[in-house]
């Protein structure tokens, strides 16, 4: 082989192995950008799903918090001792020793939101509570027994029970939840038993 033969040789594999680099590096770079192409999209799909799942839990929470306005009567109810207001909340006024620690049992009326005051002394001691069907209920309780051994029935509405500072102002407590929201408070160091049951949101001290 002469020696004109082995340059236009050397020049064809030289040309040869220069378009197959080239052909390689095209692909890889086709590669990397699929590659990027699908990350973002998956990225952007689990964001928008997370984002989705929040705003479901946010407004699922509103709407368990929303109690409806109650329509009230003609006339405050006799149950209702502290009298009712514009807005026809019920207050049942338990505020004084001992003072429905007798009674057969607390029931809020219907058609109203209901507070019950049991701030003193055995005020609510081991009595039954029932809140009104659909609507709010809470019970406060400050000093000694004030809500001791006190089972509190909720319903549909929005449901509360509030322990004061006193280690056993709510000593022995229950709270049976309805499907609306359930909570107690504490101050002190005492709790009521949380029953759940269907409770849109149940929380306890």
């Amino acid at each position: 082989m002469n020696l004109k033969s082995s340059a236009w040789i050397l020049i064809l594999a030289g040309a040869l192995a220069l378009a197959l680099a080239v052909s390689c590096g095209d692909d890889a770079s086709s590669g990397d950008a699929d590659g990027d192409t699908d990350a973002d999209t998956d990225g952007d799909t689990d964001a928008d799903a997370d984002a989705d799942a929040d705003a479901d839990t946010d407004t699922d929470t509103d709407a368990c918090n929303q109690d409806p306005e109650p329509p009230g009567a003609a006339a405050c109810p006799a149950e209702c001792t502290g009298g009712c207001d514009a807005s026809n909340l019920c207050t049942i006024d338990c505020d004084g020793i001992k003072k429905c620690e007798t009674m057969e049992s607390i029931d809020c009326p219907l058609d109203y939101d209901c507070l019950v005051i049991c701030n003193q002394l055995d005020a609510c001691d081991a009595q039954q509570i029932n809140c009104p069907d659909t609507y709010s209920c809470r019970v406060t309780c400050e000093e000694k027994d004030a809500c001791g051994d006190v089972e509190l029935s909720c319903t549909d509405g929005s449901c509360t029970m509030e322990c004061g500072t006193h280690a056993a102002a709510c000593e022995g407590a229950v709270i049976n939840c309805g499907s609306g929201a359930c909570a107690a408070t504490c101050a002190g160091s005492d709790a009521p038993a949380m029953r759940c049951g269907s409770s849109c949101d149940c929380s306890g001290c």
